[in-house]
């Protein structure tokens, strides 16, 4: 089954304008099937995995986290997302931090002796950073939006071809088979990219 996902997105139960209900809705109506709420672990509120679990959407929804981690570099965000058992770690958006694919690939590595990073996101807040979709870092990698507003939903996606079950969807992405989707302007059709 074809089937096309936002892996990261922020809600009011961190630093987010829509509730996470109003963000599945938002989604739900650009014609994804699953989505991520992947709300900031130092600004979680405390009834954070009870709104998740309480959105009303045809939608996947599964719960997440943007973990900060701390590296001799600085701080870096990990996206942690839950299936039913599987569990996938991503790096986020090296290109927030500033630094070369040769910092990238030493970050990944202390962040890997802490959290097994199963991929890589190639964007920023929706936008590519094509400089770090390289094979030098290894990796699958995502294009996600990091949305944290109504404005920033929809500029970037994955697509994948699995069964529609939350395992299946996470085992895909691990074995580097989502495929990276980024909106043009207003209006054109959207581009897909392996």
């Amino acid at each position: 089954m074809h089937l096309k996902g936002q892996l990261h997105i922020h809600t009011t139960c961190s630093d987010g304008k829509l509730t996470p209900q109003e963000a599945a809705e938002v989604y739900e109506r650009m014609g994804f099937d699953f989505i991520a709420i992947t709300d900031h672990d130092h600004l979680l509120k405390p009834h954070y995995r009870d709104l998740v679990s309480e959105i009303e959407s045809n939608l996947i929804v599964f719960y997440g986290i943007e973990l900060t981690v701390s590296t001799h570099l600085g701080y870096v965000h990990v996206g942690r997302i839950e299936g039913e058992h599987e569990v996938l770690h991503i790096f986020n958006h090296p290109g927030d931090y500033g630094f070369s694919i040769r910092q990238t690939k030493e970050c990944i590595e202390e962040v890997a002796r802490l959290y097994p990073i199963d991929a890589v996101e190639v964007t920023d807040h929706g936008f590519a950073t094509p400089e770090y979709d390289t094979s030098e870092i290894a990796y699958p990698k995502l294009a996600t939006d990091d949305a944290h507003t109504r404005i920033g939903c929809g500029r970037a996606w994955v697509e994948l071809d699995c069964a529609r079950e939350k395992d299946a969807i996470l085992r895909s992405i691990k074995r580097g088979e989502a495929r990276k989707g980024f909106a043009k302007g207003a209006g054109s059709k959207a581009v897909v990219f392996a």
